[in-house]
């Protein structure tokens, strides 16, 4: 059962809570709970759930609870497999036991990029080890979504460390089990310690699940026996004739979990003709029934495609595995260094020196298996570009995070300082606090309250509407939240012609030169409305030959209706 060790990148994350010790004495629950969280960086957290990477699950679950921590608990923080990559030895105590400060402590966690392997069970006794000493019941909370992947067997750690009589007691809860063998490795370490075995399939259950299994760990009674095992079943004969699984190297694991491994057959064609397909199935570890013969497997993980020959002897079990040449990148974007993203977030992945992207994704936090090789990252969030170049090694995972260094413009158009919002203008953001000759915007937007990420420096929002053009200038630095009024200094000027063909607006008065047919626009649909900088102004009234005039002026943040009679 336990023999199945070194499945690489298959980890969540491991959440250890050894609890409930006094120095000496008695025990009671309001004497608070001594805890040890032990998180899982490993590679594998890169993967997916959902539209979340198993990271910012772990993230907002450790969130999730903090929010309920009781003043009198204490916490400490191990994290293993977030500094080198393929070092079962890379466990870290980031936090020794003590009080509880939950914003730093996220920070901490929100600050943590997988990288490594997954040594749970040595995390495990070092987590113990923080405790080494102390009197009173302990309490293990372990959540995992697979199995130990550096050569040791956790259940029979935990067998040893309940012998060594420190009152240790191992609750499982299985996050997203895809391997049964993991299920039992779980369940075994419970059974050991008379634990709780849980089981959870999304973020909302494995938050619920471990708020269940802290609350016996801080206030403990006597769990309920586990289950009497079924009878063992007849397995039956499977319905398939070939099995398969896929790697990223040679000697790396197989890949397991939600990955989007796709696997499609066809039949073999000449170049050319369209080849006559099969079957496709959507499992990391495949198992398909196919007529004996020769196929191509089309494999597609992530951003890689990769096709293989395969043939199908008849009479017997089929295997197929697919080295893919990849690795996994992670990408997470920061708007400072303490502020993570949020929307209008753009990665596009290419091979280096080639313009088409590989891999395009629009989550802050996301992540892919992509073929090894030299790339370009770039990462466009609100009018901030960035780029980093990356080598992505066979079997490895490569975490890059860039930190864009930007503020948000949060504008409001209106027609007068404290006047009336104006609709749907069109607000461009132009560089520099002066203009230039050929000047070109970094971001526009038509709205009366736009909003605009913006890399730190000087520049201007031109607001456009009918006959208004106003430039606003204004700074912006890192990590800034700029919330700028733009007032255009303008009203509505409205009109009724009955009758009319349509109705030009001119500049009232001479213009510098003399010119009186300053013509500024003609409206065609009648009634109209156009929206004018404060001043006065000729309205025209066309039908025909005939023409009717009248004058006008136009207040700020006033509606100005001006009517003409043509006969």
């Amino acid at each position: 059962m336990i023999a199945r060790a070194g499945l690489a990148l298959r980890r969540l994350f491991a959440l250890v809570v050894l609890a409930l010790v006094l120095p000496s004495g008695a025990w009671a629950a309001e004497d608070g709970a001594r805890v040890v969280l032990v998180l899982d960086a490993s590679g594998s957290m890169w993967s997916r759930i959902g539209n979340q990477t198993k990271i910012e699950i772990a993230r907002d679950t450790v969130g999730t609870i903090l929010k309920d921590w009781r003043p009198q608990d204490q916490l400490g923080l191990v994290v293993y497999g977030h500094r080198r990559k393929g070092d079962c030895g890379d466990i870290e105590v980031v936090k020794p036991v003590g009080p509880v400060d939950p914003a730093a402590l996220m920070a901490t966690v929100g600050a943590i990029s997988p990288k490594g392997r997954t040594p749970m069970t040595q995390a495990v006794r070092v987590a113990a080890d923080q405790l080494a000493g102390v009197e009173g019941p302990a309490s293990v909370i372990l959540v995992s979504d697979g199995l130990e992947t550096c050569q040791a067997d956790p259940c029979a750690v935990a067998a040893e460390l309940k012998a060594r009589d420190i009152g240790l007691t191992v609750h499982t809860v299985g996050f997203d089990i895809q391997d049964p063998d993991a299920t039992n490795q779980l369940a075994c370490m419970a059974e050991k310690t008379g634990g709780l075995a849980l089981t959870a399939a999304n973020a909302g259950e494995l938050v619920a699940a471990i708020q269940k299994a802290v609350a016996v760990a801080q206030a403990p009674a006597a769990p309920a026996p586990p289950p009497a095992p079924s009878p063992p079943k007849e397995e039956p004969q499977p319905e398939w004739n070939l099995t398969g699984s896929v790697r990223l190297s040679a000697d790396d694991d197989p890949l397991v979990g939600k990955e989007g491994i796709s696997w499609a057959f066809y039949k073999p064609a000449p170049a050319g003709v369209e080849p006559e397909h099969v079957d496709t199935v959507y499992e990391p570890d495949i198992r398909a029934r196919l007529e004996p013969g020769d196929y191509v497997a089309a494999v597609e993980v992530g951003a890689v495609k990769f096709r293989q020959q395969v043939t199908i002897a008849a009479g017997r079990m089929n295997r197929l595995d697919v080295v893919l040449n990849a690795g996994r990148l992670g990408l997470r974007a920061k708007r400072t260094e303490s502020v993570t993203a949020q929307g209008d977030v753009v990665w596009k992945v290419s091979r280096k020196g080639v313009d088409e992207a590989i891999y395009t994704a629009y989550d802050p936090e996301t992540s892919t298996v992509i073929p090894a090789g030299e790339y370009s990252v770039e990462l466009t969030l609100g009018a901030a570009k960035l780029t980093r170049d990356v080598e992505i090694a066979p079997g490895d995972t490569t975490a890059v995070e860039i930190v864009a260094g930007v503020g948000r413009l949060k504008g409001r158009v209106t027609f007068s300082p404290g006047g009336p919002a104006v609709k749907d203008p069109h607000v461009e953001i132009l560089p520099g606090a002066q203009p230039v000759e050929d000047e070109k915007s970094v971001a526009d937007a038509y709205a009366g309250e736009p909003q605009f990420d913006l890399p730190a420096g000087s520049y201007r929002a031109r607001v456009s509407v009918d006959g208004v053009n106003r430039s606003f200038p204004f700074e912006i630095r890192p990590g800034d939240s700029l919330d700028l009024v733009l007032p255009i200094d303008a009203g509505v000027a409205a009109f009724e012609a009955p009758g009319a063909d349509s109705v030009k607006i001119l500049a009232s008065g001479e213009d510098i030169y003399g010119d009186q047919s300053n013509d500024l626009t003609t409206l065609y649909t009648l009634p109209g409305s156009y929206v004018l900088p404060v001043g006065r102004y000729k309205a025209v009234a066309v039908k025909g030959d005939a023409k009717v005039e009248a004058e006008f002026e136009v207040t700020a943040g006033k509606r100005t209706v001006t009517t003409l009679q043509v006969p």
